[in-house]
Parts: structure tokens; sequence; C-alpha cells
């Protein structure tokens, strides 16, 4: 490892929530023992082939019958608390809103939903099936004003949907739940020294300063916090529609503020972030109604997680660079969001999205 990366090695592990980072290599089988796996412990014969992940191992299994599934296997680093909480937000939504377009868990032969599985490197992995939503990935078809909408409107849903939901694991500590943004400047390293960086920490200053100690007076609950356009497909015969809801590894329970603020993230970077931004909070506000209180925070909330985007994914790629084109694929939308959005007039914002809540 190099001198840098030792440095940071002591610099990380001074937090422990920076120091999970350090132990994340994701762990490594081949297809052939993933179908081996499928085939003696869930009873399903299918071909496997591997998609991309940053943290997990995650497979694609088509059995001959035409079923399909997806295999995922944890993160070694992941406590099986976590893994569980996940498991059980999913069972969750099953039971209370069946016809959200999110996966259903799968038991395996003896009626467990999680299975230990030992590691050729030694490690171990907690896996789970789950059925597999079809769709094409939004990222790859565009968004426009209607989808716009539809984004506010499923994640209101999902919200609503796991509003009573609780369980051990959902006040873990995740570097992707922005209320830790602040705790991000260790990883600056990554960044150039540049314009951006010099933004980066301001944010931070003035979200530590002047945002933060306001997120505890606002509602909060288990959300899926990582709507981004990896994590919807569409319906390819009706592109328009939303068919499915995909990855609730961040989930977390936090401020639902947050959660709206995650997924208007990912438009900030649209040639016109404001109206974008907009349509989707005044959707989801139709759905589940945003309090005045959580519309002043939300420029702060979607810039920050502009920030841990960047940050977070920067140092990511710099330490794993065989996996750095997975890890940055929000990266470049992330900094130009930097450039559209973050540079708007801050009470400007405020005033067009309770505008579009039709709170002013």
């Amino acid at each position: 490892m190099s001198e840098t990366m030792n440095r940071d090695d002591l610099l990380l592990s001074g937090d422990p929530l920076l120091a999970g980072l350090l132990a994340s290599q994701p762990p490594r089988i081949q297809a052939a023992e993933a179908e081996a796996f499928l085939r003696e412990t869930y009873g399903i014969a299918a071909r496997a082939k591997e998609i991309a992940c940053e943290r997990d191992q995650n497979f694609h299994m088509v059995a001959g019958d035409g079923r399909a599934f997806a295999l995922k296997i944890s993160n070694p680093q992941e406590s099986p608390e976590n893994t569980n909480f996940q498991t059980e937000a999913l069972r969750w939504l099953e039971r209370t809103d069946p016809t959200l377009p999110v996966p259903k868990m799968v038991a395996a032969r003896d009626g467990r939903f999680e299975v230990t599985l030992a590691l050729p490197d030694g490690r171990t992995s907690v896996v789970r099936v789950l059925t597999w939503v079809e769709g094409e990935p939004l990222y790859r078809v565009g968004v426009g004003p209607e989808m716009e909408r539809r984004i506010g409107a499923i994640l209101a849903r999902l919200g609503r949907a796991l509003h009573d939901f609780t369980h051990p694991g959902a006040r873990h500590e995740i570097l992707w739940d922005i209320r830790n943004a602040p705790r991000l400047r260790p990883l600056l390293s990554a960044l150039a020294g540049d314009a951006l960086e010099q933004a980066v920490r301001t944010e931070l200053d003035a979200y530590e300063s002047g945002v933060l100690p306001r997120l505890t007076e606002l509602r909060h609950q288990v959300v899926h916090n990582d709507l981004n356009h990896h994590n919807l497909v569409v319906d390819p015969d009706r592109p328009g529609e939303i068919s499915g809801v995909l990855d609730f590894g961040d989930m977390v329970d936090t401020q639902l503020a947050i959660d709206v603020a995650v997924a208007a993230s990912y438009l900030a970077h649209h040639d016109d972030p404001l109206t974008s931004v907009a349509r989707m909070v005044g959707a989801y506000h139709a759905v589940t109604p945003l309090l005045p209180e959580e519309i002043a925070v939300l420029r702060d909330l979607i810039v920050a997680r502009l920030v841990t985007s960047i940050t977070i994914t920067g140092w990511r790629a710099r330490r794993y660079p065989e996996n750095a084109a997975y890890i940055l694929r929000n990266n470049g939308p992330a900094r130009l969001a930097m450039q559209r959005f973050a540079t708007l007039d801050p009470s400007t914002v405020t005033d067009r999205l309770l505008r579009a809540c039709e709170l002013e």
C-alpha cells in the first residue's frame, strides 16, 4: 500500500464510521460457485451473471423456466443486524403495500431468508436471494418532467409504507446518512485542491453550524435514502412508468426531509435544476405533505448530499481503482450539480420549493 494510503488509514482509523471504509473490500466468489450455492441451498438451477456493485457482490440468476433472481452476497464488514434490517424491511413492505414495485425476499429450502456463506478468502458473508425486478435502468432512459413527478410520488409512497417500520438496526450510523456529512472532512484529501474542494469545505462548515442543529426537530423514520437513477427501473413497454425501486442497502432511520433531498440531488445537474427539483418535491408533497420547516432546509440537504457523493466516491475510487468506473458513476453529475444548483441563491431555492408545495 502506498505512503498516501498509510496516512489515510491512520487518519480514518480514529473515527469508527470512517474506519469501516478501510476494511470494505467486496466479497468475491465465481459465477459457478454462485450457481452451485443457489442450487444446493434454494433448490433453484440457474445461470449466474455478475452485476457491478461497490461494496457487496451481486449476481443476476436466470432459471431454466425463465424466473430470475438477484443473489446478494453482503460485504463481510457489514454487521448481520444491518443485513437483517434490510431483509425485514422488504418483508414489511410486502405485507404493508404488496403492489409496491420492490424486490421480494425468497426463502431457502429450510425457510431462512439469510444464509451464511464462507468465502474463499476465509471471511464470512450473509447471502440473500430476492426476486428480480425487470426494467430498464432510469439512467439509460433519461428523465423528463413527468418522470421527475413520478420519482417524487414513488418516493413518498415508499416512505408511507415504511412509516411504522422499526428494527434494532435502523439507527445504525452510515456515511451516506447526510447527518454525518461533517465527518467527511478527513476524506477531502482525495479532492484536487481546486475551487470545488473549497466549495465543499465552505458548504460543510455552513451545514454543520447552521443546518445540523435544526434537524433534530424534524420528523424522522426509516427511509430508502438512495433513490438515484441506477436504483430506479422503468417498464420498457411503458417507459413513463417506474417498474422497480432497487437497492435498500443505505436504508436508515433519519429525517424524512433527507430522503427527499437525496432523490432531489440526482436532478440537480439538469439544465434547469431548480425547476426539475421543484417538480419532484411538489409531487412528493402531493402524497406526503412536507412541513415548511422541512422545506426550509431542503436546499442545504440537497447540497450536503452532493458533497457526500463527491467526497466518498472520490476517496473510494482512489483506494479501489479497479472498481473506479462503478464507484464514480454519480460523481460527474454531482460535480455538475455543484455548479448549477449549489450556486443558486438559497432564498430563491426555498421560495420556489414552497411555491411548488403551495405553501406560499
